[in-house]
């Protein structure tokens, strides 16, 4: 059985957490590439490990992910 704080580490995955930084340093794929059709078009909000971000294909159609704005 797991301890409270052993459950936390393992579990919580947000910016700053334990888990969360290490999956960060890895690729994790989050949509088909598909899923943004045309270069210019309307970005996709996604969620990544609870933070909320754009995917976009910019005018040359390479895909690319930023922070959504606040």
């Amino acid at each position: 059985m797991l301890r409270a704080e052993d459950n936390k580490f393992l579990t919580e995955s947000g910016p700053g957490t334990g888990m969360g930084e290490l999956l960060r340093r890895s690729w994790i794929p989050v949509l088909l590439a598909e899923e943004l059709p045309e270069p210019d078009g309307e970005p996709k909000k996604i969620i990544v490990l609870g933070e909320e971000l754009l995917a976009f294909r910019d005018s040359r159609g390479v895909v690319g992910v930023i922070a959504a704005a606040e």
